[in-house]
């Protein structure tokens, strides 16, 4: 029994990485539309996987270019690792709410073109990340990519379970997430969410004695859950429920409040 609850939380992961990411899975793995349901949970935890990647780059970086430079490939690795999935939807979003209706803003979302308000998005996003990596030093926002990319998707788990799918079922991969809550969902969620964290509140405690940085942590930990809090409120109110593409939206800026939340420690 053991066993098979261990394989079955390794397709969960697996297929949370096939779904995030362009990174080659096992081919024992598979793929399985329902399976999506069960690896939500284990977003978070792919999620630190990727920033831990970028916190890598940046190190290295850091060490041979000026800071700026350094934050843009650091960035760009993210990308890289996951096609641009969330930037996607980050730009599809901008553009959709400024649809006057959810019909007319699901149709805009669905368009492969990016208007003036995803561009912009994008650009203020982009901009917004590469400043706060700059201004903190290499090791703390290394240790912040990590936090920022684990949050920033375990916040899609209660987005998902909270709010009904705004499209067709049919229309999308991503509609088979049932909405039933489980505790050893929400518990897993939680844990890998933790794991994220760890990096960043142990070097700020080793890094400040009086913990100063700790409560620049908590600030992005909140500012982070805020922009989570407010975007579900919008998907809701402007769209009817979530889509893949307001899911991309809503990783992007709670990764991107947290980075500023984190950029606190530079008055350490």
């Amino acid at each position: 029994m053991i066993r098979r609850a261990a394989y079955r939380e390794a397709q969960a992961f697996f297929s949370a990485v096939q779904f995030l990411t362009r990174l080659p899975t096992p081919a024992w793995t598979g793929w399985e539309a329902g399976r999506l349901d069960r690896a939500t949970p284990h977003f978070a935890l792919v999620g630190g996987l990727i920033g831990a990647a970028c916190g890598a780059v940046h190190l290295v970086a850091s060490a041979l270019l000026v800071p700026p430079l350094a934050a843009i490939l650091a960035i760009g690795t993210g990308i890289v690792l996951t096609g641009a999935l969330h930037e996607d939807g980050l730009a599809d979003f901008a553009d959709g709410l400024g649809a006057r209706d959810s019909g007319r803003a699901l149709a805009i979302m669905k368009d492969s073109h990016v208007g003036a308000f995803g561009v912009v998005a994008l650009v203020l996003v982009l901009g917004a990340k590469v400043a706060a990596l700059s201004a903190m030093p290499p090791a703390l926002a290394a240790a912040a990519l990590v936090a920022a990319h684990g949050l920033s998707r375990a916040w899609l788990y209660p987005t998902v379970k909270a709010l009904d799918y705004a499209r067709d079922p049919a229309d999308a991969k991503v509609a088979p997430i049932s909405r039933a809550v489980h505790r050893g969902e929400w518990l897993r969620t939680i844990l890998f969410a933790a794991l994220t964290l760890a990096p960043p509140l142990a070097l700020s405690r080793a890094a400040d004695p009086h913990r100063l940085a700790a409560l620049a942590l908590a600030l992005a930990v909140i500012l982070s859950a805020l922009t989570a809090a407010l975007l579900a409120r919008t998907m809701r109110r402007r769209l009817g429920g979530w889509t893949g593409d307001t899911l991309g939206a809503q990783q992007q800026l709670t990764e991107t409040a947290f980075l500023i939340g984190a950029s606190a420690w530079i008055s350490t």
